[in-house]
């Protein structure tokens, strides 16, 4: 199973693709951060603060057919 962080990712990158956004410029729009992405890309893991604040974006932003959804099993992981 992805980790949570593979999966914060993936629904980004989901997000990218639907849009065309490009990840410097999501990363500016949702945190005023141009690396949010890439950083994410290179294994980073993300805060709580920061996943709620993209979840709002995307959620904001995302238009019709976005969604968003990130598993968590029964044990947290």
């Amino acid at each position: 199973m992805p980790t949570f962080t593979e999966q914060f990712l993936a629904a980004i990158e989901g997000y990218l693709r639907r849009t065309g956004t490009k990840p410097t410029e999501f990363g500016r729009q949702a945190l005023g951060d141009p690396s949010l992405v890439l950083n994410l890309r290179r294994g980073r893991s993300p805060r709580l603060k920061t996943v709620e604040r993209v979840i709002d974006f995307i959620r904001r932003n995302g238009g019709p057919g976005v969604e968003f959804s990130i598993g968590v099993d029964q044990d947290g992981k």
